[in-house]
């Protein structure tokens, strides 16, 4: 994946906007998530997510914001992050795998949520992810996409103007994140 193809340079970001995005993208009346964190012992949003980036290291890093040019074409390019329901379910021992792998997967291609996305995208969105490698991970948005990567497999069109707040990782690997991890 070329960043200055694929990607178009919109500014700088601080860790706290990075978070909000993060917060606004799942913390809102009525969300699905609440239920999720309350039933796993958390009092709020913030302490659920701070979890994963402290996990993560995702406060340590340098963000900037980026337009995704075509995300029909570039999403199904970017690898699922390391969270333990998805690299149990999804990844058949494979490291952080495309999203466009995923999208193979017979529970992906019957994923309610994912369905759901793929029926009706946002307009506007915006993702995270960290730089490891040659590989841009995930680290929020895991849903939307796999409902993009899902939607280019089956030659769907969605249109959306996607954007994706990005940091440059200094680990080799994520370590593995959620349920059941120290």
């Amino acid at each position: 994946m070329d960043i200055s193809k694929d990607f178009k340079l919109i500014k700088h970001l601080a860790w706290d906007d990075v978070f909000e995005i993060m917060r606004q993208n799942e913390d809102y009346p009525g969300s699905h998530w609440i239920s999720l964190w309350q039933k796993r012992g958390f009092n709020s949003w913030q302490e659920w997510r701070m979890t994963y980036v402290k996990r993560f290291k995702l406060d340590r890093l340098d963000w900037q914001l980026y337009e995704i040019i075509e995300p029909i074409k570039t999403v199904p390019q970017l690898c699922g992050g390391s969270f333990t329901s998805w690299v149990k379910r999804f990844y058949q021992g494979e490291d952080n795998p495309s999203f466009a792998k995923l999208a193979e997967h017979p529970e992906i291609q019957a994923h309610h949520g994912i369905i759901q996305f793929m029926d009706n995208f946002p307009k506007n969105t915006i993702i995270s992810g960290v730089i490891l490698g040659d590989k841009i991970i995930i680290v929020e948005g895991m849903h939307r996409c796999a409902a993009l990567a899902l939607a280019s497999l089956q030659g769907q069109k969605i249109q959306t103007k996607m954007q994706i707040c990005l940091a440059q990782h200094y680990l080799d690997k994520l370590p593995i994140a959620g349920q059941n991890t120290d």
